[in-house]
């Protein structure tokens, strides 16, 4: 038989499958109870609602992005180095869930939303120490490191609208891609190429 901790695995594993694919709305706890061949009740003895499965969806994400920016920080020095690997592995990580999932929980589970928001906020401001690292030993262009986040924040908070990507026809992959590129290297093209 297995424990407390596999059970509640087993079911996150399959509500995250399921939701990524269909998103939150569409999933039902029939199904992910099918999915598993168990029964509804059996969910329930270790989640109260489909809303909390939600919830510690979010929070194992929050965790393996957690994990990974420390092992960034561990294996490179470089701030160029860790910004450029966290965004990719943030995109990797995040275009997924940009697909289905979050696109619902905006609007069905408001206050898990600002969660992700807030969170988000708060990993992207870390980037301004890493700027200002940057500055310091002559890597990056002396910039205002304030200024440099809020412009990175706020592109974010406008391409990872759902209705924007929808309205634009390209992934949240794409967006950022695009985002990453422009905020890093400008618009202007390179002299030489003049």
């Amino acid at each position: 038989m297995m424990n407390v901790d596999g059970n509640k695995e087993k079911i996150l594993n399959a509500a995250e499958k399921r939701m990524l694919r269909f998103g939150y709305r569409k999933v039902a706890m029939d199904e992910i109870a099918s999915d598993l061949a168990m029964s509804k009740n059996t969910i329930y003895k270790y989640f109260q609602s489909k809303e909390e499965i939600a919830s510690m969806l979010f929070e194992r994400l929050r965790n393996r992005i957690n994990e990974n920016q420390i092992k960034i920080e561990k294996t490179f020095k470089n701030p160029l180095d860790i910004i450029k690997n966290n965004i990719v592995f943030l995109q990797k990580e995040l275009s997924p869930w940009f697909e289905n999932f979050l696109p619902d929980i905006k609007q069905e589970l408001p206050q898990l939303w600002a969660n992700f928001v807030s969170y988000r906020k708060e990993k992207i401001l870390e980037v301004e120490e890493l700027i200002k690292e940057g500055i310091k030993n002559g890597q990056f262009r002396k910039v205002n490191s304030f200024i440099a986040v809020k412009m990175f924040l706020g592109a974010v908070n406008e391409i990872i609208n759902p209705e924007v990507l929808q309205h634009e026809s390209i992934s949240f992959q794409e967006a950022l891609e695009g985002l990453l590129d422009i905020w890093a290297n400008g618009i202007l093209r390179n002299r030489k190429d003049i």
